[in-house]
């Protein structure tokens, strides 16, 4: 059993699950959810999946394509924090990419007003948390078709780190402009790590001096992610 499996195993024991149901913390949290979540779980059971207490529980149902509308419809309206991500991460699952694609992207560009009463003031504000996990959506559908797309979102620096999964995924689009795109983003600190992890993916030797330039970077992540990429790419230099 790996270490995934054993945490998976330790969360779905019975008396772990009371013991966490049981923080009043997890409590409070719950009602949260339920509360908003309950018109939704509604039309939801109405659409052919009863019985759920949280949207991610769909998951569970293998093909959930039919509740895709669904969702769809309801995550602009959504003003929940943890509602909102968990219909954003339902939703990251290829036969929703049709139907899903266009909100999420809108809701990236222009995320909603969101509110969650138990956030920690030094945390980051909603709209940049539901932004990230719409990247990480937005990732799991890239591709050649959506590659005007997410070059739009990851040159727009405004956005900051919340590009990051989107930075991550632009080799998947096989587009011939995303290597220019990745150099250029070498010098933006919240994406620079990323940016340097795509480069080594693609094998780029054309950003290899612009990568070895970073190995003294005072960031750490960025530092650890140029010597990758450089092994990576010196190695496919060797294999020519």
């Amino acid at each position: 059993m790996n270490r995934k499996q054993m945490v998976e195993a330790a969360i779905n024991d019975p008396d772990t699950r009371a013991e966490i149901a049981a923080d009043p913390l997890v409590a409070d949290r719950t009602r949260l959810y339920a509360t908003a979540a309950s018109p939704l779980l509604t039309e939801l059971a109405a659409a052919g999946f009863p019985g759920l207490t949280e949207v991610g529980q769909l998951r569970g149902h293998g093909d959930y394509r039919s509740a895709v509308p669904v969702l769809v419809r309801w995550l602009p309206r959504v003003r929940y924090l943890l509602l909102a991500e968990d219909i954003v991460r339902t939703l990251s699952v290829p036969f929703a990419r049709k139907a899903a694609y266009p909100t999420l992207l809108a809701m990236f560009r222009d995320p909603p007003e969101l509110t969650d009463p138990m956030r920690p003031e030094t945390s980051e504000p909603p709209q940049d948390h539901l932004r990230t996990v719409i990247g990480d959506a937005l990732a799991t559908f890239a591709g050649p078709a959506t590659a005007d797309d997410l070059l739009g979102l990851v040159e727009t620096e405004a956005y900051g780190d919340t590009r990051a999964f989107v930075v991550l995924a632009l080799p998947k689009t096989k587009d011939s402009r995303v290597p220019g795109v990745l150099m250029g983003l070498l010098g933006q600190p919240s994406v620079a790590a990323f940016a340097v992890q795509a480069l080594g993916r693609l094998r780029c030797t054309q950003a290899r001096d612009d990568i070895a330039g970073l190995l003294d970077n005072p960031d750490e992540n960025v530092r650890e992610q140029a010597r990758k990429a450089l092994k990576r790419i010196d190695q496919a230099d060797r294999a020519r």
